[in-house]
C-alpha cells in the first residue's frame, strides 16, 4: 500500500510538472535552511537560553538517535524496494544511506515540534503553524519519492520520544546543579558507544544492477556528521557554563548586535568548514560539519558577546 501511495504521488508530480516539484523541493529543504538554524540560535542568544538549548538538544541528539535507528534497521530507499518508483532528481542526489526514519522529518519535528512543545502553555498559537510545517516536510519526502509514509511516521514518533526525554533532562538539571556534569559524562559515554557501534558494525552488502546499494563506508562516513553534532552540543554547553554564562536579559540594541555577531561567527565557522572540505579528509570534514556549528552557536558566539559587551560597557563610563 505504501508503494501504491508513492506511485500515485509520482503520477501527480509528473502531471503537475516542474513548478510543483520546485515548490515541494523548497518545502523539503526547510529543516536544513538558515531559518531552522537561526530559530534556536536567536532564542538561545536573545530570548530564552533554556528554549534555545532545548531545540539544539532535540536537533543534535535526535539526529544521532535517528542515525542509530537507520544504521540498525538498514531499510533501503523506495526505488530499491520497487523499481517503478522514480524519485525527483534533486532529492535523489541528496538522499544518502538508508531510508527509515526520515532525517528531514526528524529535523523539522525537532526544531518546529520542539518550539511548539516548549511554548505550548505560553504561546499555544505556535502549535498549528509548527504542525503544518512538520506535516508539509513529511509529505514532501513522500511526494519526491525518497521516503515511504512509515519512514516519516517513525521519524515523528521517534522525535516526540526524544522530546519527552529532553524535557526530563531539563527538569532534573533545574532541580540539581550537579546533574549537568552527570549528563555530560553520560553523554560522552553514549557518544563513544554510538561511535563504536556505527563504525564497526556489519552492514548489508546487497547489489542492484551490479552496484552496491549502500556502501558500508558511505554509511559510516554519514554517521560522523550526527556524532559531531551531539559532541558539539555537549562541549558547547560545558564550555559556555564554564567560561561565559551570559544572560538574555539585555536591551533590544544588544539583542540586535548579538544576532549580527552570531551571524559573523557562524559565517567564520562555515568558512573554516569549507577549508576543511578542501584540505582535510572526508571523515574529519563530516565530523566537524556537525561539531562546529553547535559549538559556534552555544559557545563561540556567546564568548564574542561577552567580550564585545564588556568593551561597550567600559566605554560608557
Amino acid at each position: 500500500m505504501d508503494i501504491e501511495y508513492l506511485l500515485w504521488l509520482q503520477g501527480l508530480r509528473e502531471s503537475w510538472g516542474s513548478n510543483a516539484e520546485f515548490i515541494v523541493t523548497l518545502i523539503t529543504s526547510i529543516p536544513t535552511s538558515p531559518l531552522s538554524a537561526l530559530i534556536p540560535g536567536i532564542l538561545f542568544w536573545c530570548v530564552n537560553k533554556k528554549a534555545g538549548l532545548f531545540l539544539l538538544l532535540m536537533a543534535s541528539f535526535g539526529r544521532l538517535i535517528n542515525t542509530l535507528i537507520k544504521d540498525t534497521l538498514c531499510v533501503y530507499r523506495p526505488w530499491v524496494l520497487d523499481s517503478a518508483i522514480q524519485p525527483a532528481s534533486e532529492a535523489f542526489e541528496k538522499a544518502s544511506s538508508y531510508s527509515l526514519p526520515s532525517g528531514h522529518t526528524q529535523g523539522a519535528t525537532a526544531i518546529y515540534g520542539g518550539l511548539a512543545y516548549f511554548y505550548r502553555h505560553t504561546l499555544p498559537r505556535l502549535i498549528i503553524p509548527c504542525a503544518i510545517i512538520i506535516l508539509a516536510v513529511g509529505f514532501s519526502r513522500n511526494f519526491l519519492g525518497v521516503h515511504t509514509p512509515q519512514d516519516v511516521l517513525i521519524a515523528i514518533i521517534e522525535t516526540f520520544i526524544v522530546m519527552l526525554a529532553a524535557e526530563k533532562i531539563f527538569t532534573l538539571s533545574a532541580k540539581d546543579s550537579r546533574f549537568s556534569a552527570l549528563f555530560f559524562a553520560a553523554g560522552i559515554i553514549f557518544l563513544l558507544a554510538a561511535a563504536l557501534y556505527v563504525l564497526t558494525k556489519d552492514y548489508p552488502m546487497d547489489y542492484l544492477n551490479g552496484e552496491i546499494i549502500v556502501s558500508p563506508l558511505r554509511a559510516r562516513i554519514d554517521s560522523l556528521d550526527s556524532l559531531g553534532g551531539a559532541a558539539g552540543f555537549l562541549f558547547g554547553v560545558a564550555l559556555e557554563n564554564q567560561y561565559v554564562q551570559f544572560t538574555t536579559k539585555v536591551d533590544s540594541a544588544t539583542k540586535i548586535r548579538r544576532v549580527i555577531i552570531g551571524g559573523v561567527v557562524g559565517g567564520a565557522a562555515m568558512a573554516l568548514l569549507y577549508g576543511l572540505k578542501i584540505f582535510s579528509n572526508v571523515a574529519i570534514y563530516e565530523f566537524c560539519k556537525g561539531f562546529l556549528p553547535l559549538v559556534a552557536i552555544i559557545f563561540l558566539a556567546p564568548l564574542a558577546f561577552n567580550f564585545i559587551e564588556r568593551r561597550v560597557r567600559f566605554k560608557q563610563f
